[in-house]
């Protein structure tokens, strides 16, 4: 795990596993001196100008080309969609085309740079390195629950033969069991998942259940093949640290600005 707390442009995080594979990742933060702190994500209630630099300086702060990114229309759901060459710059400005309905993403193509906006939810990355096959998923409770990285998983074999006991996963920063109560009704939801262990994702309190939507998709991936070894987990909570990161439920509470970041992930030249 890296984390930068510079000025903008910068970097909020990166895989450590991802350091010497041919994979380009990494995720955007909070910035208190750039516009909108960072806000990288369009919305009714964002400037616009504001999240056009933000994306433009962290494109070049993570390396990317911002015209190669390829997004989405996240609803909290389990779609996943194959992005081709084709499809590179889906989801940006003016038109805005990104997949419908989808919050999952895999490619076997370098020309397109995966991307998923987060503020709490899980951005799960997934790399085989046999087939050179990226995958890249938002995972909030409802696509946890639906077993979002599973469907990421059979997804990459289906369209391009990838094994999940080959598969390298890494679980993004999101809120934490630390600070995640929920109600009953997404208790029930994922117990009636099914996956194996999980009631190690529910934390009993006195003053309400906490989700750990970390083991949650921990379990998921093992559930799926993925071995154990082979999941990188940030373990950071988006609320605890509100200084760098956004977080939804930080800036309900009032406790800090509203925002989004990204995470992106790209293939790289084999060696």
């Amino acid at each position: 795990m890296t984390v930068n707390q510079g000025i903008f442009p910068s970097v909020a995080f990166r895989f450590e596993s991802c350091a010497d594979l041919p994979v380009l990742q990494a995720m955007s933060g909070r910035v208190p001196a750039a516009p909108s702190e960072g806000d990288v994500g369009y919305s009714p209630t964002s400037i616009d100008t504001d999240v056009d630099a933000n994306r433009a300086a962290f494109a070049v702060a993570a390396g990317f080309e911002l015209g190669a990114l390829t997004l989405g229309k996240q609803t909290h759901g389990t779609q996943v969609q194959v992005v081709t060459a084709a499809d590179r710059g889906r989801g940006l400005p003016p038109l805005f085309d990104g997949f419908p309905a989808t919050d999952a993403l895999v490619t076997a193509t370098p020309e397109v740079v995966l991307g998923v906006v987060v503020a709490d939810c899980v951005p799960v990355l997934l790399y085989d390195p046999r087939r050179h096959v990226l995958g890249l998923a938002h995972a909030g409770w409802r696509g946890t629950v639906g077993l979002i990285a599973s469907a990421a998983l059979q997804a990459m074999r289906e369209a391009f033969g990838s094994e999940p006991s080959a598969v390298l996963a890494g679980i993004g920063p999101s809120i934490g069991p630390c600070c995640y109560e929920v109600g009953p009704e997404v208790i029930a939801a994922w117990r009636a998942a099914g996956v194996a262990g999980g009631d190690q994702a529910v934390i009993e309190q006195s003053t309400g259940d906490h989700y750990d939507l970390w083991s949650a998709n921990r379990l998921t991936l093992i559930e799926a093949g993925v071995p154990e070894q082979s999941i990188e987990n940030s373990e950071l909570c988006t609320l605890c640290g509100r200084e760098r990161f956004f977080s939804y439920r930080a800036a309900r509470a009032g406790l800090a600005r509203g925002g989004r970041m990204l995470m992106i992930a790209q293939l790289g030249a084999q060696q």
